[in-house]
Parts: C-alpha cells; sequence; structure tokens
C-alpha cells in the first residue's frame, strides 16, 4: 500500500480519519463494521504534515521532476 495524505476531522466529541472505498475492499471491511486498532502501530503508521515554504515545495517538486526524468541515470550512479 502507498501512503495517502487524509484529513482528520472533529466530529461531536472524537476525532476521525476517513479510509478509502479500495482500502476499505482490500480489507474486507464495511463502514458499519467495528475494528479494532494496535494504537502502538498507528503512531508509528501516522506523519504529521508539515507546513513548508512556497520555496521548499518548489524544490521538492523540481527534485521530483528530476528524479521522474532522470530515473535511469540516479539507478546507474546508485550502482557504481
Amino acid at each position: 500500500m502507498s501512503i495517502k495524505q487524509r484529513k482528520l476531522r472533529k466530529v461531536g466529541n472524537s476525532v476521525v480519519m476517513t479510509l478509502s472505498k479500495d482500502f476499505l475492499e482490500i480489507n474486507g471491511l464495511d463502514a458499519t463494521d467495528t475494528v479494532y486498532i494496535d494504537e502502538t502501530k498507528l503512531k508509528e503508521a501516522i506523519i504529521k504534515k508539515e507546513h513548508k515554504s512556497a520555496q521548499q515545495e518548489q524544490l521538492e517538486m523540481m527534485i521530483a521532476k528530476s528524479v521522474q526524468k532522470h530515473d535511469a541515470l540516479y539507478k546507474e550512479l546508485v550502482t557504481k
């Protein structure tokens, strides 16, 4: 599975997080099911999104585009 961005929402006195339909189907879950959560594992799986400056966002986008465009070259350099 891949990393997905999710928003936390306040509903009454609780906080909820949505799960995709695909995730539910893959794991055999339904919206009415009761589930058990291992909070230790959940703590390791959740990373709070950092708010980045416009320059940081632009730099990360440029790096991602470069990696995508020159992926074979980067992989070749790693093996040397």
